[in-house]
């Protein structure tokens, strides 16, 4: 591995990167890591060399994926991983945010800003602002991997936590280095970085507005049975209030009374049993205690409350609570389990994450005697109203989704194939993404009975987001993306059965990224997906992507069983489609899946599918 902290650089000498994405898939591209980004980027782009931006890679599957043609006019390719430090350094104060190293901050209080290098974590960017301004001052963007994920990586893209706020809603502005120099976005603009997988430039440094919260952390865990929806819904729907995030002004304190709930995630037993297995002390003893109050409950899933109090645990439960019912929305509180700040948290927060890091460990790993393992996770957040009805059917289309899954792992196990769900995720009213994280493991030598599990995951898939669309319309919800950016609004556009079938929002939102992408250099947007010629992505052969397959959903080579569905690849910037080799197009009030395809139906139409 190489540093460097200015140009000229002889990329050619560089060493391939030895760095993998969060499925295991190895990065093509020789590595660079340096603290100067706008000046490496354009060496690169200088020499000809197209650039795969690389952040903390902790959630990054299918973002280095590339034709091999796609780069055949350039250099190399090259990935440029921004240098971080154990503790960030402080730049000059008036340091333009364009000249900030990946390895700094810049902290401006008197107007509540900081400016974070693209190298750092949010923890050391809120370790900073403890201890220079104050230990309730907070950057709001609280991923689950707040501890490993760059700053540079979140803002490309557009990775939200438990409160459910992407980056822009409080980023003040972005230096994004494309390779002629560094261009400073703000406002509007911030669309062309945020979610676009870093296919329009690199970003080098981020400028956010920081708030005051109050002063101590709290978690509260309930046990509830996941297919009792409506008592779930009931639950969201009563602390809504509580999780209502009022912005001020940069500096101010937000505007809620003196708790404030800024998440409720899903974890469920399964997952708590598989971390006891492997858990250190003290989280294993919690963790077990949290097994035991799942079994007195009947319950096969947790929800855990986080937020931010001036009160102590015990008065945060009395105040959430329920004076008529004794409950909190519902939910009996006889078995649940509270959480303070300091060691408490921490440990809390182990548990929690527990479920997605297992599960991201479980897809990357190969088994001895099997394939390399496939997976797919849910990615559609959806805001609703508080309303019980209007959630409950939010939750019962993920209830039939792991009905679906279940029954389809209960089909497949007797071939020798496994079909392994966790559920883990996000449940504010105004952010519901409860990610199920499904895997496929298939004995070697089982390619093809692989492939069929695939697409029968998927099948489920796409019938779950066409249920969500229907439940967002009937409910007065509103899908509002992904975690994944444009990658999860192509993936929801492609199941509504086209772009102009979206909400307006979404429409304009992949308008804006069509022409970001079409306007970028293409040393960064050879990764992007291409449209036919005349399309919006269009680019000259040798720098083209290819399209992606409404059957796999993933690029190609297609892996589908030859004699059982064909698979056809979306233009996934548009409403309707083309075919593998050429990418010829049809006629854009088609679909986007072939009628030769697996269509899934809604709910209210049956499981029925329409395949060939």
């Amino acid at each position: 591995m190489t540093s460097v902290s200015a140009p000229p650089v002889d990329f050619s000498c560089l060493p391939r990167a030895e760095l993998a994405d969060d499925g295991g898939r190895a990065l093509d591209a020789a590595l660079l890591v340096t603290s100067d980004i706008v000046g490496a980027v354009g060496a690169a782009v200088t020499q000809g060399y197209a650039v795969m931006p690389t952040g903390g890679l902790t959630s990054a599957i299918g973002s280095f994926d590339y034709k091999k043609e796609a780069v055949a006019a350039f250099t190399g390719v090259v990935a440029i991983r921004p240098k971080g430090a154990v503790t960030p350094e402080l730049a000059e104060p008036g340091t333009p945010p364009e000249q900030v190293q990946t390895h700094q901050i810049l902290i401006d209080a008197p107007k509540g800003l900081i400016t974070a290098g693209a190298g750092l974590t949010f923890n050391q960017v809120n370790a900073a602002l403890a201890e220079h301004v104050g230990p309730t001052a907070r950057v709001l963007v609280d991923l689950t991997s707040v501890g490993s994920a760059y700053v540079g990586g979140v803002v490309a893209t557009g990775a939200m936590g438990p409160m459910r706020m992407r980056p822009s809603a409080t980023l003040e502005a972005v230096a994004l280095a494309d390779g002629s120099g560094a261009r400073i976005l703000a406002g509007d603009d911030l669309d062309q970085v945020e979610g676009l997988q870093g296919w329009t430039g690199m970003v080098s440094a981020a400028v956010f507005r920081f708030y005051e919260v109050p002063a101590s952390e709290f978690g509260l865990v309930l046990p509830v049975q996941g297919s009792d929806v409506d008592a779930v819904a009931g639950l969201l729907a009563y602390l809504e209030p509580w999780t209502r995030i009022s912005l001020p002004g940069a500096g101010g304190r937000l505007g809620n009374s003196d708790t404030v709930v800024n998440g409720v995630e899903l974890v469920s037993k399964d997952s708590l049993e598989a971390f006891v297995e492997i858990a250190p002390e003290p989280a294993r003893t919690k963790a077990q205690g949290l097994l035991q109050s799942c079994e007195y409950a009947g319950a096969d899933q947790l929800a855990c409350i986080t937020g931010w109090s001036e009160q102590s645990i015990d008065d945060v439960l009395f105040s959430l609570m329920d004076p008529e019912t004794e409950t909190i929305g519902g939910v009996m509180i006889e078995y649940g389990v509270g959480f303070s700040s300091g060691q408490e948290m921490e440990t809390f927060r182990a548990i929690r994450e527990a479920a997605p890091d297992m599960a991201r460990t479980r897809a990357r790993v190969k088994p001895e005697g099997k394939l390399k393992p496939w997976t797919s996770s849910t990615d559609v957040n959806l805001a609703a109203p508080a309303d019980t009805g209007a959630i409950s059917d939010i939750l019962a289309a993920y209830a039939d989704y792991r009905g679906s899954i279940r029954a389809l792992a209960r089909e497949l196990a007797p071939t020798g194939i496994e079909v392994e769900l966790m559920a883990y995720g996000h449940l504010l009213p105004h952010g519901i993404d409860p990610h199920h994280r499904v895997t496929v493991f298939a004995p070697e030598g089982q390619e093809a009975a692989l492939a069929g599990a695939r697409q029968a995951v998927l099948a489920c898939k796409r019938t779950l987001i066409h249920d969500l669309l229907h439940a967002a319309e009937r409910g007065g919800g509103r899908i509002t993306g992904g975690e994944k950016g444009i990658p999860s609004l192509v993936e929801i556009a492609r199941a509504a059965g086209g772009e102009n079938r979206l909400p307006a929002e979404l429409k304009n939102r992949l308008a804006r990224a069509r022409h970001a992408v079409t306007t970028a250099p293409a040393n960064f947007s050879f990764r992007a997906p291409a449209e036919p010629e005349g399309g919006g992505l269009s680019r000259p052969a040798s720098s083209r992507f290819h399209g992606w397959c409404a059957g796999c959903a993933l690029p190609p080579p297609c892996p589908a069983p030859a004699g059982r569905m064909s698979h056809v690849p979306v233009r996934a910037w548009g409403s309707d489609m083309a075919s593998h080799g050429d990418l010829l197009p049809v006629p854009p009030s088609h679909s986007l899946l072939s009628p030769q395809e697996v269509v899934p139906m809604s709910r209210s139409q049956g499981s029925a599918w329409r395949g060939g």
